[in-house]
């Protein structure tokens, strides 16, 4: 194997800062296929979302005239367990970029179904790819295909160079969309952590508030273990298996005459990533003006509304529907004296 040419490394260069390029979670896919691309000569590339408990992928490609037919989409469903790439997928423990005939020889791979049903038709003999999420539920790579020659040991080397970038890159932008859905006007008591239980970013507010209830510093980025036991439980209420999918309760924590309420909001199945909102109560005497409290169906409603549900959704979840959703509403925003569903919101928590 021969080392990287020097005149590689502006090109290698180039298509690191298109990685990083996107603002939104929905222009990763096609900023990082044409910077690879750009680097890594091949027929097509193509953005694989697997959803391996159902067996389903969706793609995206580049060039986007080279999406596979709807026939042979499912082609490549029904015989996506043949995929060695897929099938390995995080069970080799390494970082490398991987190729099919890493796993077998062009004769093997030629006896497959997947490939007489799918990649023969579509002219693909060679296919190198590399992960940027890879968990039990969620495997989300990209693929690139040749139809004459394998890839080179080099080609792997540059794809495994930009593979710690797309990472990055795809982790950022679920951290900005997750910050975009959830954090207007509460941004400076916000916490986003990832699902291992660590800070991935918090305001100097929140970090100060932390560090006083937990008697911590303020750089430390693992959660306290009380707040860390607490996210797992919240999450684990949205995940597939769970039969309560009803809001988590929030997490009071008092120390001497001050009190903080965390909040948990899921970032959803396709992020790895959740978001702790803050609120401290500070007790001087002197309470705030009474208000109507609200009824157990409104806080709720007002509970679901704070994971950026619709009215449809929240009416699904709670077997109702979308009418009584919205009177439920109405009553909320009169007792809150608000207009608008985000100033609820920030009202509710005392903003």
């Amino acid at each position: 194997m021969h080392p990287v040419a020097a005149s590689d490394f502006k090109a290698l260069a180039s298509a690191i800062q298109r990685i990083y390029s996107p603002t939104d979670i929905s222009q990763f896919p096609s900023a990082i296929l044409s910077a690879t691309k750009a680097v890594l000569p091949c027929n097509t590339i193509c953005y694989n979302d697997v959803n391996i408990p159902a067996g389903r992928m969706s793609w995206i490609t580049e060039p986007a005239d080279a999406l596979p037919s709807p026939s042979l989409q499912e082609m490549f469903n029904q015989h996506l367990h043949e995929h060695p790439l897929i099938a390995c997928s995080g069970s080799t423990g390494s970082a490398r970029s991987l190729r099919i005939s890493d796993f077998l020889s062009r004769q093997q791979f030629h006896r497959l179904a997947l490939y007489n049903e799918y990649y023969r038709p579509l002219g693909i003999e060679y296919q190198l790819g590399t992960e940027i999420v890879a968990g039990r539920q969620r495997l989300v790579a990209i693929g690139l295909d040749r139809d004459r020659l394998d890839f080179s040991e080099n080609e792997r080397l540059t794809l495994d160079l930009l593979r710690p970038h797309l990472i990055q890159s795809h982790q950022n932008l679920q951290i900005l969309d997750l910050m975009a859905r959830q954090v207007e006007g509460i941004d400076r008591r916000v916490v986003v952590v990832d699902r291992a239980g660590s800070i991935r970013w918090a305001s100097d507010d929140a970090r100060h508030i932390l560090s006083h209830y937990f008697d911590r510093r303020r750089s430390q980025e693992a959660l306290p273990d009380s707040v860390r036991s607490w996210t797992r439980y919240a999450g684990s209420r949205f995940s597939e298996e769970s039969a309560d999918r009803s809001p988590p309760p929030p997490l009071l924590v008092r120390k001497n005459t001050g009190q903080i309420t965390l909040r948990f909001v899921w970032g959803g199945r396709d992020s790895d990533h959740d978001l702790i909102i803050l609120q401290e109560q500070i007790e001087t005497g002197e309470g705030p003006a009474p208000r109507a409290p609200l009824t157990k169906r409104e806080t709720e409603i007002l509970s679901w509304l704070s994971q950026g549900m619709t009215n449809v959704e929240i009416a699904s979840a709670l077997s109702i529907s979308p009418a009584t959703v919205k009177k439920h509403l109405e009553h909320i925003y009169a007792k809150l004296e608000v207009h608008r569903r985000s100033t609820a919101l920030l009202r509710s928590l005392g903003v």
